[in-house]
């Protein structure tokens, strides 16, 4: 997948989703459901960026304290920042996924199939291992 090519697509369309969604939604629900929609999820969206960024700092920490790698919980916890910004944005699409990747079962799926791969060890002696011990000659 190249990526020069493929965010200026996406920045492209996303709005573009985003125009239609708005006018095909608000013609079912109405404008003025519409409109209230997009300042309720905003209001989510800070509520969540706020509140939920004390709690994962406060579940790295005691990861640290117990001497494990936080990395499931960065991760998260970048995740869970992204989408309360995404829930800020208006639009149907960015909300969508936003409270998809809220869903936790979703976003550790994600994080362990696409972010955290197993370390590859790569040993290049092929089982030949040389063990020398050092000596100082006088």
């Amino acid at each position: 997948m190249n990526l020069k090519k493929t965010i200026p697509i996406v920045i492209l369309l996303i709005p573009i989703i985003e125009i239609i969604l708005f006018i095909e939604i608000g013609s079912v629900i109405g404008s003025f459901n519409t409109i209230l929609t997009i300042v309720i999820t905003a209001i989510v969206g800070v509520y969540i960026i706020k509140y939920n960024s004390a709690m994962y700092m406060s579940e790295i920490r005691s990861k640290l304290m117990k001497g494990l790698r936080p990395d499931k919980e960065i991760l998260s916890g970048i995740i869970i920042f992204i989408c309360g910004v995404f829930l800020l944005l208006p639009g149907f699409l960015t909300d969508f996924i936003a409270l998809l990747f809220l869903y936790k079962p979703i976003r550790l799926f994600s994080i362990r199939k696409y972010v955290i791969r197993p370390e590859r060890h790569t040993n290049r002696s092929k089982g030949r291992v040389i063990d020398v011990d050092h000596t100082k000659d006088e």
